[in-house]
């Protein structure tokens, strides 16, 4: 009996840490991404307006440019805007009948940032995984160097590679056609000895 008790435990407690530790570690993996996408959106905010930011940004999760504007005036960073975004519009997907719109999603995010916690205890508080998140905020990212890749070339007057994409191909020259051989001189007729 006692032997049953102590395999059954032992048991237990290795399912729970096989179990247990990669949602830990997937957790830790994506509040990482974050970080490290909210540290590479504001290094590329120095490449563009404020202007065109803002409209990127709500355009892109779909609020009033008023309200990015709010978020940027509270001392946040473009990158920590992008994560707060992200997170508001995961939480109006997640549970709508308490968050229906933007408004009330990004209170909530905002009160519960102010209380110094971190992206993975918000989204694991409030019932949803970061993964959604960080592949949001990374869209927010690819989009907003798009557009700087785009503002950028406009002002070079170069015309940028995707922008080239869609125009028609100039045909490259094929090979050559191959030479063809000379002709080969005919073989003079066998001229007879007379004996």
């Amino acid at each position: 009996m006692n032997g049953n008790l102590t395999a059954a435990l032992l048991g237990g407690l290795i399912l729970f840490t096989a179990l247990g530790v990669p949602v830990w570690a997937r957790s830790s993996a994506d509040e990482t991404q974050l970080e490290t996408l909210r540290r590479d959106i504001d290094k590329d905010a120095t490449t563009t307006t404020q202007v065109d930011r803002i409209q990127a940004l709500a355009g892109q999760f779909n609020v009033e440019p008023g309200t990015v504007e709010r978020l940027r005036a509270g001392n946040q960073g473009w990158g920590e805007t992008t994560i707060e975004l992200a997170m508001a519009q995961r939480l109006t997907q997640t549970d709508p009948a308490t968050y229906p719109g933007m408004t009330e999603a990004l209170s909530k995010i905002e009160s519960l940032r102010s209380g110094k916690m971190g992206w993975g205890k918000i989204a694991n508080d409030l019932g949803f995984k970061l993964g959604p998140v960080v592949s949001a905020a990374m869209h927010a990212r690819n989009e907003l160097r798009q557009q700087t890749r785009t503002e950028s070339s406009a002002q070079t007057g170069k015309p940028e590679k995707a922008a080239r994409a869609g125009t028609a191909r100039v045909e490259k020259g094929g090979r050559p056609e191959r030479a063809s051989r000379p002709e080969r001189p005919a073989r003079p007729a066998k001229v007879e000895r007379a004996r």
